[in-house]
């Protein structure tokens, strides 16, 4: 009988869970003009909290003169980075036909290249047509409203960052949840500077072969790099068609592909595993389902997100043992026995 009553009680406990997974999908779905931009300015504020706390501590500054200057070096910071950005997108934008065309001429070679080496019958014309008949004119546009939204939720996201940054009172905080938010703290900066080590590698090796939309890519690496697995190989693959349509030499084409998945290699299967440890390890289906997940809530924002907040959840649910079981589910290790 006692174990009729643990079973029913697990099946309850299931069903509350998956109506209260459901429950919360719908919230985050309708709630997505909030809480994007609360996400992002929670995101922001773990990374200045550092710099905050290195002028409270080190540099013995009061903290209503240390939160100013954090504030203003994530301004100028995005003030250097995002006009640069800007332009670069405008300028493919601006020269999307062109791409369009150079695209169909590099698509007519390989087809042509395909039906001579395998001896295929391919219509190519009706294949080109088809290409041509996409509404590239139309994804540009998108892409460029998505690009002036973003500018405007910047400026809200700056404003609740001002507010969770003024608000933010360490000592009413439990132990337990220090040891969370330094956990948190830790990773987001952590990824945050590894993320910006690739994505200035990659750009680098770009600028330096002087490929077209460079700080494009170097941007979308920047993004990509927080996506942990198939991220970098997205990151890597980007610049190839466009490697192999504006250069005429295999040099730069093969510099484009080795050196990037050289650094990927090093920065991705050595040094990030060793500095984030356990933090990072999430099974590749807790990523997939969550990439997935977010991405329906959230679209394109939700993708990016989508890692660092499983890991955060994950690190959260670590500290508590009625959640640990949690935790262990989103490393694939629920079976395994503990050491």
């Amino acid at each position: 009988m006692p174990n009729g009553r643990t079973e029913q009680n697990q099946i309850l406990t299931f069903s509350v869970l998956i109506i209260a997974f459901v429950a919360c999908g719908f919230a985050f779905y309708y709630a997505k003009t909030v809480l994007v931009p609360f996400v992002l300015a929670m995101l922001l504020k773990t990374l200045i909290d550092p710099i905050i706390d290195f002028q409270i501590n080190k540099l013995k500054v009061y903290r209503f003169v240390a939160v100013p200057i954090a504030l203003v070096i994530v301004i100028c910071f995005f003030v250097i980075i995002l006009p640069p950005l800007f332009n670069s997108i405008r300028s493919f934008l601006l020269n999307a036909s062109d791409y369009q065309d150079r695209m169909i001429i590099f698509i007519d070679f390989i087809l042509r290249w395909l039906q001579e080496k395998f001896n295929i019958d391919l219509e190519i014309l009706l294949i080109e047509e088809a290409i041509k008949d996409l509404p590239f004119i139309e994804w540009t546009s998108e892409l460029l409203a998505h690009t002036a939204h973003f500018f405007e939720t910047f400026f809200i996201i700056l404003v609740i960052l001002l507010f969770l940054v003024i608000g933010d009172n360490s000592k009413k905080k439990t132990q337990i949840w220090h040891e969370i938010d330094h956990s948190v703290k830790k990773y987001i900066s952590t990824k945050f500077i590894i993320a910006s080590a690739t994505a200035a590698l990659f750009g680098s090796t770009y600028w330096f072969l002087d490929l077209e939309l460079a700080l494009v890519f170097a941007s979308l690496t920047f993004f990509l790099t927080f996506i942990p697995v198939f991220g970098a190989v997205v990151a890597v693959i980007l610049p190839i068609p466009v490697a192999f349509i504006q250069y005429t030499s295999p040099l730069p084409i093969i510099l484009i592909i080795a050196l990037p998945t050289i650094f990927k290699v090093i920065i991705g299967d050595f040094i990030e595993p060793k500095v984030l440890g356990s933090a990072l390890k999430l099974h590749p289906v807790t990523i997939v389902l969550s990439l997935i997940f977010w991405g329906i809530l959230w679209g394109v924002v939700g993708v990016f997100l989508a890692v660092p907040i499983t890991a955060i959840i994950k690190i959260s649910f670590q500290k508590f043992e009625t959640t640990l079981p949690f935790a262990r589910l989103l490393e694939g290790n629920l079976h395994h026995r503990r050491n």
